[in-house]
C-alpha cells in the first residue's frame, strides 16, 4: 500500500507536539492552535469554515459551586438536626440526592443556562470532504476539542471527590430513612464521620479554580492530532463517504462547542445513518477504550457503532474495551447523543497512568507513545472503510 494512504502515528504525534501549548479559551495559545488546525485542514483540500459561537461559564463554573454549597448545608444538617427533626432533614437529603443524580445526565431543558451571565466567544472549526450524503452510505462526524485548561485538582482527584460526595449523600439519606422508618439513630461518631468526609469533598470541589497552565498533550492535543492524521488518510484515499471533522472550542467549560454545533446542525444529518466519533485523551497504554454509557442511571449512546469497532478490533488484533463514565467528566459526545445520534468516545486504555497529570502543567506530549496512537488510528480508518 502507498504509505501516503496508510495511517502514520508519527504524523499524528507531530501535530500533537505543535498543539501542546496552554490554550484556554481567550488565550493567545487558543488563537495559535485555531490557526494551525485551519492550515492543516486547508492543505488537505477539505472545505474549511469557522463557526463563532457565544457561551457563558455559568453551567460549568457557577452552578456546580452553588449546588456544592447547598449540599454542604444539607449534609451538615444530618448530624446537627437529624435526630431531632428527622422528617424535614430526610426530605432535604432525598431532594439533594435526586438533584445530584439529575445532573449526571444531560438535560436539554437546561441548555438555556449557557446563556446566563457574562458571554464569552470562541469558534468551532469545521472541515468536510463535501461527499454527497444518501440513505445508503453512512456519514461520519469526528469530534475533538482543541482547548485545554489547568485546575487546582487533577482530574483523577476531582472524579474521586465527586464519587465520594455522591456515596456520602446516599449514605446520609439511608441514615435518615432508617431514622424516619425504623426510629433507629446510628452512633453520632458514625454520622459525623460520614458528614465530615462528604462535606470535605464538596468543599474541595469549590476550590478547583480554572487556569491556563496545562499544555494539554493528552487532553486533548492527542485527539486533534489523531483526527488530523485520519483526515489526511481519508483524503489520500479519496473516501466517498461523507466525512465531517469538527474541532470544538470551549469543551473545558461544559462541552459548549459541541452543544452549539449540534444545536445549529442536527437537522442536517440523518440520525439513523450518522456515526459520531469523539476523540478525547489518546496515546497511552495498549488498546482503546470505547465510552458508550454515561450518567446515573446509565444512558447508552451507541449500539451499531460499538459493534463496528468490535469487529474492526478483532480483525486488527487491537484490544478494545467498553467503558461506562458515571460522573465527574464531561465529553463532547454527550450533548450530541442527547439529539438521538449514535456516538462513541475513544480514549486511551492506559488513561489511569496519566490521570493525575490531566489538567496540570505535567500534561505534556512526552506522556504519549506512537504505538498507542497507531492502534487508535488504524482502528478508526478500518471502521470507516468497513461501515
Amino acid at each position: 500500500m502507498d504509505t501516503n494512504r496508510a495511517y502514520d502515528a508519527e504524523g499524528a504525534f507531530y501535530h500533537i507536539t505543535q498543539l501542546a501549548i496552554p490554550r484556554l479559551v481567550g488565550s493567545a495559545g487558543e488563537a495559535e492552535t485555531q490557526d494551525y488546525i485551519v492550515q492543516q485542514f486547508t492543505e488537505l483540500g477539505l472545505d474549511v469554515s469557522w463557526e463563532p459561537f457565544a457561551f457563558t461559564k455559568f453551567p460549568a463554573e457557577v452552578l456546580p459551586r452553588i449546588l456544592s454549597a447547598l449540599f454542604v448545608l444539607i449534609v451538615l444538617s444530618v448530624p446537627w438536626f437529624g435526630e431531632r427533626f428527622p422528617i424535614p432533614v430526610c426530605f432535604a437529603c432525598v431532594l439533594s440526592l435526586a438533584i445530584a443524580m439529575f445532573f449526571t445526565q444531560w438535560q436539554k431543558r437546561l441548555e438555556g443556562l449557557y446563556d446566563v451571565g457574562r458571554r464569552h466567544r470562541t469558534e468551532n472549526i469545521i472541515a468536510t470532504n463535501n461527499a454527497n450524503r444518501d440513505n445508503n452510505t453512512p456519514t461520519f462526524l469526528f469530534v475533538a476539542h482543541y482547548d485545554s485548561k489547568s485546575q487546582v485538582l487533577p482530574i483523577a482527584v476531582r472524579m474521586v471527590a465527586y464519587g465520594v460526595a455522591i456515596v456520602g449523600l446516599i449514605a446520609l439519606t439511608i441514615v435518615m430513612l432508617v431514622k424516619v422508618i425504623a426510629l433507629i439513630w446510628l452512633p453520632n461518631y458514625i454520622v459525623w464521620g460520614i458528614a465530615g468526609i462528604t462535606s470535605f469533598c464538596l468543599l474541595l470541589l469549590q476550590i478547583n479554580l480554572t487556569e491556563n497552565r496545562s499544555p494539554g498533550g493528552f487532553d486533548n492535543a492527542s485527539g486533534v492530532g489523531v483526527m488530523l492524521e485520519v483526515a489526511r488518510v481519508m483524503m489520500a484515499r479519496d473516501e466517498k463517504k461523507s466525512l465531517t471533522f469538527l474541532a470544538t472550542g470551549a469543551e473545558e467549560y461544559g462541552m459548549c462547542g459541541a452543544l452549539r454545533y449540534i444545536q445549529a446542525h442536527a437537522d442536517e444529518y440523518d440520525r439513523e445513518n450518522t456515526y459520531v466519533i469523539n476523540l478525547d485523551g489518546l496515546g497511552v497504554g495498549d488498546g482503546v477504550n470505547l465510552i458508550t454509557r454515561y450518567g446515573i442511571p446509565p444512558t447508552r449512546t451507541t449500539r451499531t457503532l460499538r459493534n463496528l469497532f468490535r469487529t474492526s478490533s478483532e480483525a486488527l488484533g487491537i484490544r478494545v474495551s467498553e467503558r461506562y463514565l458515571p460522573i465527574g467528566v464531561g465529553l463532547d459526545s454527550i450533548p450530541i447523543a442527547s439529539r438521538g445520534f449514535e456516538t462513541v468516545t475513544l480514549t486511551a486504555k492506559g488513561v489511569g497512568s496519566v490521570a493525575l497529570k490531566i489538567h496540570s502543567k505535567q500534561d505534556q506530549s512526552e506522556l504519549l507513545n506512537e504505538e498507542s496512537l497507531q492502534q487508535v488510528g488504524e482502528l478508526i480508518v478500518d471502521v470507516i472503510e468497513c461501515a
